[in-house]
């Protein structure tokens, strides 16, 4: 568990003004960051799993700072997350079976067949973090009643696992809505799912979404975004990329939030003020869309890792992962040492 206490009050800024992983012309996006620390990790390295439009990629560093590729993992997979229990490492994920086109092409190979935009949440194992088990269904997306409410097909996305008790609590995002100038898509509702088991089929909550998008809400009145919830040993703290419309510059736009809850149901803001806003121009100047956090002991630091895009010149939404410092005292002497 995270000491979530230590999130008040803290200060953050951008660890350099160039993210740290960034696509390449055949992969312009790497989205959704998933951090293992060197204590979380069993060959003591950072582990970092983020995804692209071709699936999930396991990258790994010494420092945190410059990754090197390793493997992928699972194609036309989305959002993976990893919980950690008795020595073994849950990979989770959103899968769907939608087609992938051939370049040049605007039917995939199996185009005689009908194309299925209906998504599920699946979980593999590993003891190494090298070798995978075969994936488990956990909650298929057309067992959520809302989760098609906004579009045509069903869609759940972004899961995360916690324990209480001797219960999983399986969170997930639920919908997508497409913003209203740039099309961007975001999680409209956030919501979960339990099960007395890891590995058994999980049962959606019949209370509906956690939370949903406020039309009177400044912050939060077109999408509730990407959610990544940290347990605490008294409550919850959660880092939301929530969308909203700017009045002032008519435009959609995200920010990254911090949100508290005793119990991981009731949830609140704890300031207006954001953690971070894209700023208005460079690599990030468009979306926050997703990111994790991670509290490291031996440096008293907070390691937030983000992805946020913007469209290049030839109209291509390229997204890259970034990182965010956050700590009270002395954060900048902690830069300039890991700078050098």
């Amino acid at each position: 568990m995270q000491p979530i206490e230590k999130l008040d009050g803290i200060s953050w800024f951008p660890f350099s003004d160039e993210p740290l992983l960034h696509g390449e012309f055949i992969i312009p996006a790497f989205c959704d960051p998933q951090l293992l620390l060197p204590e979380e990790s069993i060959d003591r390295k950072w582990h970092l799993f983020v995804h692209s439009w071709i699936g999930l990629h396991h990258y790994t560093s010494d420092s945190g700072i410059a990754w090197e590729p390793r493997n992928m993992i699972e194609v036309r997979s989305h959002s993976p997350f990893i919980y950690i229990e008795r020595g073994v490492y849950y990979l989770l994920y959103e899968k769907h079976d939608r087609k992938i086109p051939l370049v040049g092409q605007k039917h995939s190979y199996r185009s005689n067949e009908k194309d299925d935009d209906s998504s599920r949440i699946e979980m593999c194992s590993s003891t190494d973090l090298v070798t995978w088990s075969r994936p488990r269904i956990l909650l298929d997306s057309r067992s959520v009643s809302y989760s098609a409410d906004y579009n045509r097909s069903p869609r759940i996305s972004r899961p995360q696992l916690v324990k209480i008790g001797d219960t999983y609590r399986l969170y997930f995002g639920v919908s997508h809505v497409h913003l209203p100038d740039t099309y961007q898509k975001v999680s409209r509702y956030f919501s979960y799912a339990e099960s007395q088991t890891i590995d058994g089929l999980y049962k959606s909550s019949d209370r509906g979404p956690l939370l949903s998008p406020v039309p009177d809400d400044p912050l939060m009145n077109l999408g509730v975004g990407s959610i990544r919830v940290l347990q605490g040993q008294d409550g919850f703290s959660a880092f939301q990329c929530s969308a909203f419309w700017d009045e002032e510059h008519s435009r959609s736009r995200t920010a990254m939030f911090l949100l508290s809850s005793p119990d991981g149901l009731r949830w609140k803001r704890v300031s207006s003020r954001p953690i971070f806003f894209p700023p208005e121009k460079g690599w990030a100047s468009d979306y926050i869309m997703g990111c994790d956090a991670r509290y490291k002991a031996s440096e008293n630091c907070w390691y937030c890792y983000y992805s946020a895009n913007r469209q290049n010149s030839l109209g291509v939404t390229e997204e890259s992962v970034g990182l965010l410092l956050g700590q009270v005292p002395a954060l900048r002497e902690l830069k300039a040492t890991r700078e050098s």
